[in-house]
């Protein structure tokens, strides 16, 4: 009876579950064309089982140990072996099976999740790999080229497009591409109209992710003859902020290419390149505008060097087009005509414009002076306002800005293209603004030279003729002058020779009439003799007493009039006489000093420093309430200098000299006589500290 328990062992023993596990590993319980072998064997073991059982259960108990067949303990044995075991077996086999296929599928589970994950993984680092890269650029070019790379190649998409939108036409443009036929594509070019046009337009313009897993059945799929085996088609909208600035849209050639895991890899990037692109836009649009800014300033520093009109158009028209990168510029200004602007310089342009006239509000140009606004007309020829004069002229491309001054419109700058060229854009004409604002400024600086040297050589005209009739009139005045000098030699000449004469006739005339008078008196005093009363003799002696006082004072005025002192002995004796008389006359101490060697000078220059001196002291006796007075002569080879000061008041004659009010007027006699003799006369006064008057006079004998 142990067979029993060892069928039971066996069936039970962890290598009979290892052979099934491994049975039903080999042979997938559901997906392998050995299905219905697996399901026999289970069936076919469990009796193979209960026959080799019952065979054993015979031979010992009834070879071996001689049992009847009809005893109950065969009974019970053959039923046990050949029901109860192979009915164990077949529970055992199909527990194991079923486990078996559970962790099959389990294990099969398992792999999905870690192939999905690894999946993901790889997604998430690629779109860190993306970000990465896309913070590494600022060229916006290098940026598109570079991002449309990386995913497809790290993806393994069919194609992989992107769109930036066109604000101004309501577009969306591709920009770039990556793909068997992305050169192609590029070349051709492709803009969808927003929300009108393709699955780009669409998401363009809801800003919500498209996912299409079969193209032929979606009626808003833009075919592309180019991309003829895409199936499927996912469009992710790029955002900055709540601004839509561009699509990026990639293709498969299977159906249902996509998944959610795509969706959200890809709005992420989606998200990640918008604010790329803005970043590299800002950063090129800085850059832009900082060089913009330096050859700005280069071209303001260029243009202020020049100051002629005509150098300075052509230089405006030169860096502009520079600038600009364009071909030509023309220059209009406002004309003397109110409402017609006129052409005033070209460069580079299809034939020379120079003088053409237009009104206000023709073309671009009038256009441009009539609004005050910049303008661009990328298809002039075409263009609802173009100017008959300007239809079919090769440089169709014109972009213009107004030229202002004072927030007045004083003409317009205009560039020029042909349809081979770029378009304008507003990046341009930002530019050319600034431009336009330092043009004006030039021409303005222009008009000033042209007007200051206009100006400049009217007036070096006038005082050139100015200069001629002062030379004129200079050469008059010193003719006059030394005809004054002359006259005033002559005339002081004439009054001493007449002062001379008069006095000489006091001397011989009156002076001896009055000698003759006194002795008169003396003889009627003696004929008279004691006859003549006392009252009588009192009268005489008066008489006489006035008779000698006449006498003096006309020798006084004899000696003032000519000093015969300085025709008989000198100048120096005459000033000491002089000044010994002035002292008991005016009661002021007056002191002559004489340094050198005094010798007779010319008589002209003796008798007009005698004057100058006389006229000094006098000055002194009738302004200066001094106390003391002093003159001093210094005789040299070549010239005489006389110092003649005093301690009196003084005043400022630095106010006299300004104000010349009619004051001290024997100074200005001095300098006229001082002038007259070739010689110089300095004067210095302070109020309450005197005056000092020198006189510098030449000695040549040929005076007089």
């Amino acid at each position: 009876m142990e067979s029993p328990q060892i069928i039971n062992q066996v069936l039970q023993s962890s290598r009979v579950r290892q052979l099934v596990r491994a049975m039903t590993r080999a042979f997938n319980w559901k997906n392998t064309p050995l299905v219905g072998l697996v399901s026999y064997l289970r069936w076919a073991i469990p009796i193979a089982v209960s026959f080799v059982g019952i065979a054993y259960i015979l031979f010992e108990q009834i070879v071996l140990q001689n049992h009847a067949l009809d005893e109950l303990s065969v009974i019970r044995s053959v039923l046990v072996i050949g029901l109860a075991g192979p009915a164990l077996v077949w529970l055992t086999l199909t527990w194991a099976a079923r486990a078996a296929v559970a962790e099959a599928d389990a294990q099969k589970q398992l792999a999905l999740r870690n192939q999905e994950a690894r999946r993901r993984a790889v997604h998430l680092q690629t779109a860190s790999l993306i970000g990465q890269r896309m913070s590494a650029l600022l060229d916006l070019n290098s940026l598109l080229t570079e991002i449309v790379r990386l995913i497809r190649a790290k993806f393994g998409y069919y194609h992989a497009h992107l769109f930036l939108v066109d604000d101004e036409t309501q577009e969306i443009a591709l920009t770039e591409a990556s793909g068997a036929q992305a050169d192609a594509i590029k070349a051709r070019g492709l803009r969808l109209k927003i929300g009108a046009e393709g699955i780009t337009g669409s998401v363009a313009h809801t800003g919500r992710t498209l996912l299409c897993n079969d193209v032929s059945q979606e009626p808003r799929y833009h075919s592309a003859e180019l991309l003829p085996e895409a199936k499927s088609e996912l469009a992710v909208p790029l955002r900055v902020g709540k601004r839509i600035v561009g699509v990026l849209d990639v293709q498969s050639d299977r159906l249902n290419g996509f998944d959610n895991e795509d969706v959200i890899v890809l709005e992420i990037l989606g998200n990640q390149i918008g604010i790329a692109i803005e970043n590299a836009r800002l950063f090129q649009e800085t850059k832009r505008r900082y060089e913009a800014m330096v050859a700005l300033h280069e071209t303001s520093l260029d243009m202020i060097a020049q100051l002629d009109m005509d150098a300075v158009l052509q230089a405006l028209m030169r860096r502009g087009t520079q600038l600009v990168g364009a071909q030509g510029g023309t220059i209009y200004l406002n004309d003397s005509e109110p409402g017609i602007i006129r052409n005033i310089a070209n460069f580079n342009t299809s034939r020379d414009w120079r003088g053409i006239t237009m009104r206000h509000g023709e073309g671009v140009a009038g256009r441009v002076v009539a609004t005050g606004e910049p303008l661009i007309v990328n298809d002039y020829d075409h263009w609802a306002g173009k100017s008959d004069a300007f239809v079919g002229d090769p440089q169709s491309r014109v972009i213009g800005a107004p030229i202002k001054w004072r927030d007045q419109t004083i003409g317009v700058l205009l560039i020029l293209n042909d349809q081979t060229m770029r378009a304008f854009d507003h990046a341009d004409l930002w530019l050319l603004r600034q431009f336009a604002d330092l043009a004006s400024i030039a021409i303005e600086n222009a008009k000033l030279h042209t007007q200051v040297k206009n100006f400049s050589q009217e007036l070096e005209r006038n005082v050139a003729e100015r200069t001629r009739e002062l030379s004129d009139a200079k050469e008059e005045i010193a003719i006059k002058a030394a005809q004054l000098r002359s006259l005033l030699s002559k005339t002081i000449k004439i009054q001493e020779e007449e002062r001379a004469r008069i006095a000489r006739e006091m001397h011989d005339g009156v002076v001896q009439l009055i000698t003759a008078a006194r002795y008169e008196l003396r003889a009627a005093r003696v004929v008279g003799g004691a006859t003549i009363s006392r009252a009588a003799h009192e009268k005489l002696d008066a008489a006489r007493e006035v008779l000698e006082e006449t006498e003096r004072e006309i020798r006084h005025a004899i000696y003032d009039l000519h000093s015969p002192l300085l025709d008989a002995i000198g100048l120096v004796p005459a000033l000491e006489k002089y000044a010994s008389r002035y002292q008991e006359l005016a009661g002021i101490a007056c002191v002559i000093t004489v340094a050198g060697a005094p010798c007779r000078l010319p008589d002209v220059l003796e008798l007009a420093v005698f004057r100058m001196v006389e006229e000094a002291l006098q000055n002194v006796a009738s302004h200066a309430r001094a106390h003391n007075t002093a003159v001093a002569l210094n005789f040299e080879s070549a010239q005489l200098e006389i110092i003649a000061q005093d301690d009196g008041c003084g005043f400022d004659f630095r106010q006299w000299m300004n104000s010349r009010n009619g004051n001290h007027l024997g100074l200005i006699g001095m300098q006229e006589r001082v002038a007259s003799l070739g010689g110089t006369m300095q004067v210095w006064s302070e109020p309450g500290q005197g005056t000092r008057v020198h006189f510098y006079l030449p000695i040549t004998r040929e005076m007089g």
